[in-house]
């Protein structure tokens, strides 16, 4: 494999970047809650840019559940499980965002190899992605997991590291993220990798850009703005 020197890489964000599949997100939590600890799920903290490992701990704690690795494994493999079963719904619910199938194809035609840095554990960033046709140009090997870690600047590392076993050493400069919190956006300054801002969830342009992010869209539809904002003009 040729180093990395002569690729570019994307790390997508997934939700309210790419798709949006409404409160169903909290349904498929508290069902898998319920199934693994017993216990019905009760206030859940808000989900936006928080990682599936955070949000899993914050409620076990929240209903003095002792946890653990072992818990914590169950209950991803349980919430994969109900996402699948539900993927009819999550069709029907959700929906891919203004411009997401357009860029996703755009980049991958310019030759940007692109994968996920998400809050979701890997099978739900499949399902998500594939329920609405946007997987095939996702290399999920190389991503980061909400089941690695509850921060999100270490999702960008991991998502690094992986990006770099398969392809070799990575120049941070050829990396950017592109997401729509703060949340994403300080994972990538954390790593030292620019960041794209997309204001199609709960935080504005202006709060993204002064969140510092390298450029700012109001949605993914502008696929020649992104392209050139992945290459560094902020023309």
């Amino acid at each position: 494999m040729p180093a990395s020197s002569v690729y570019r890489f994307v790390f997508w964000d997934i939700d309210k970047t790419l798709v949006d599949i409404g409160g169903i997100s909290r349904e498929l939590y508290a069902e898998a809650f319920e199934k693994v600890t017993g216990q019905p799920l009760g206030g859940m903290p808000s989900m936006a840019g928080k990682t599936d490992r955070d949000l899993t701990l914050t409620a076990l704690r929240r209903h003095g559940i002792a946890e653990s690795e072992g818990l914590l494994d169950r209950f991803y493999a349980v919430l994969a499980q109900v996402t699948a079963a539900r993927r009819a719904a999550i069709r029907q619910q959700g929906r891919p965002l203004p411009g997401a199938l357009a860029a996703v194809v755009s980049l991958q035609r310019i030759g940007i190899v692109q994968t996920v840095v998400t809050g979701n554990i890997r099978p739900i960033a499949e399902i998500k992605l594939r329920t609405f046709g946007l997987a095939e140009h996702i290399d999920f090997d190389i991503g980061g997991y909400g089941s690695d870690n509850g921060e999100r600047a270490t999702l960008v590392r991991r998502a690094r590291e992986r990006a770099a076993g398969k392809y070799g050493a990575l120049d941070v400069g050829r990396v950017v993220i592109i997401g729509d919190t703060a949340y994403d956006i300080a994972g990538a300054k954390a790593n030292g990798v620019r960041a794209i801002g997309v204001a199609s969830g709960g935080t504005s342009m202006n709060e993204l850009a002064a969140a510092g992010a390298d450029g700012v869209l109001d949605s993914l539809e502008d696929t020649d703005r992104l392209a050139r904002l992945v290459f560094g003009n902020t023309n």
